[in-house]
């Protein structure tokens, strides 16, 4: 389905006294901060500065969207949005792709931005705007649309008057702000054993706000860094910095239960008999095999974190009884019972089908999106598993950085380097698709040829 992006800037907004796309905030205005939002979601994007209906409110903007659209649907935003995110506007578009129908966003008030029309369902708007009904609840309605109910409240915030525009002021300033904190910082980090160099020279920075894909090969160096993260392997020299507080210098066993780790060496050592709820509630203790009995507020601390992850209803099931989907989701529930500040994911993709796989991903990327939610550290062997919520991307080959920087950084001659081999890398929508050349064929294998000698045999009698 063709689709692109609509902004409506038209008008001005009596309130504010002028136009409110051009507000500035954090030194953007708020139309060019929707642009860039919008630009992020990888659609085409036009700016409606002028109803061809005037004073019909969005209504108006909407009917000249359409009327002006080549494309099938049309993913419509205000341009008094500031904290929209790109992850949001792909999330719907995905819906109302597969949903083949008009999508909006259920805010505050009911039906609201963002939200996709049909180009088909021009006429129906017309009729809207004739009839004199002007309220985007009355044109969800009229165009039979779905709605969109899992958005983040704090993404909707309008700015309509004065008073608005000053607390969008002092949240920007609160965004700027956690985003600069720093919370691990890593410098020169070199891990020597014997004659083997394990890391080289590691510099690495993680600031609140940011998600970070660690990428590389069989041998990189991956489970090395994370290992020196929690303090199980010393540096050779350079410096670890948690929260401001250097190895070595601080009791590194209090500190590390700030990191939560889920890998598949602590799946491994889960016992079959104890429930999933017993399972969350260990990880304050940072236990395995969790013995007695949850206390009540320990347990429904549990279960709400159970709530935010969809898994209420495994709270009694065994160990033994989960999916290797669902026993993910509980080690990471596990993780946060000590509100961690970071959280590693160490391949949590391995042994998941592509459906189970694919349905974990989705689940971590609404995760990442939650109130103080920690920052997230992925490690894989496969781009495919970027999600749009990763905002950076670290790469490492024979213990060195060979990238680290934003996810738009990333691109098919790193990917080649880092797996020695030529890569095709390609973005569809917010994701990843990667396409390997292999130069040699692998050897036919040797059942075949000792199944093919056996018949010459037969054939020479």
């Amino acid at each position: 389905m063709a689709m692109e992006i609509c902004i409506l800037a038209g008008g001005r907004s009596s309130r504010m006294g002028r136009s409110k796309g051009s507000l500035r905030l954090a030194g953007k205005t708020l139309l060019q901060k929707t642009i860039q939002i919008a630009r992020e979601a990888g659609l085409p994007t036009r700016v409606i500065r002028r109803d061809l209906v005037p004073e019909c409110g969005p209504v108006g903007g909407v009917f000249t969207a359409l009327k002006q659209s080549q494309f099938e649907a049309i993913l419509f935003l205000p341009c008094d949005m500031p904290f929209l995110s790109a992850e949001l506007l792909t999330q719907v578009i995905s819906e109302a792709r597969a949903q083949q129908k008009p999508i909006f966003v259920n805010g505050d008030q009911g039906a609201g931005f963002p939200f996709v029309i049909w180009k088909k369902d021009l006429p129906l708007v017309k009729a809207s705007i004739e009839q004199g009904k002007f309220a985007l609840q009355h044109l969800a309605k009229t165009v039979s649309a779905g709605v969109f109910r899992r958005a983040d409240p704090n993404e909707l915030t309008n700015v309509n008057t004065p008073k608005d525009f000053a607390e969008a002021g002092k949240r920007q300033m609160q965004i700027d702000q956690l985003r600069d904190e720093t919370i691990l910082s890593i410098k020169n980090l070199t891990i020597i054993r014997g004659k083997s160099r394990i890391l080289d020279g590691i510099t690495w920075n993680i600031r609140q706000g940011e998600h970070w894909v660690i990428l590389g090969a069989n041998g990189s160096g991956k489970t090395s860094l994370l290992n020196s993260l929690v303090g199980y392997l010393t540096p050779t020299k350079g410096t670890v910095n948690l929260l401001g507080r250097q190895f070595g210098s601080t009791d590194w066993r209090e500190l590390r239960r700030h990191i939560g780790m889920v890998s598949s060496s602590l799946r491994q050592m889960m016992t079959d008999s104890e429930p999933a709820l017993d399972t969350v509630v260990s990880g304050k203790y940072a236990m395995i095999d969790f013995w007695g009995k949850p206390s009540a507020s320990d347990r429904k601390e549990g279960v709400k974190i159970l709530k935010q992850l969809e898994c209420e209803h495994l709270a009694e099931r065994p160990w033994i009884y989960l999916s290797q989907g669902e026993r993910q989701r509980i080690l990471i529930g596990r993780a946060l019972m000590a509100k961690p500040r970071i959280l590693i994911l160490d391949e949590p993709c391995a042994g998941l089908d592509p459906a189970a796989r694919e349905r974990f991903l989705q689940f971590l990327q609404n995760l990442g999106r939650l109130e103080n939610a920690p920052a997230l550290i992925f490690v894989t062997h496969h781009v495919e598993e970027i999600m749009p919520l990763f905002t950076h991307v670290l790469l490492l080959k024979a213990g060195k950085v060979l990238l680290a920087g934003k996810k738009d950084t990333l691109n098919g001659r790193a990917v080649s380097e880092l797996f020695s081999a030529p890569a095709l890398l390609r973005k569809s929508g917010e994701r990843f698709e990667l396409g390997i050349k292999v130069d040699k064929p692998m050897a036919e294998p040797k059942v075949a040829i000792a199944k093919n000698s056996a018949q010459t045999r037969m054939k020479n009698r």
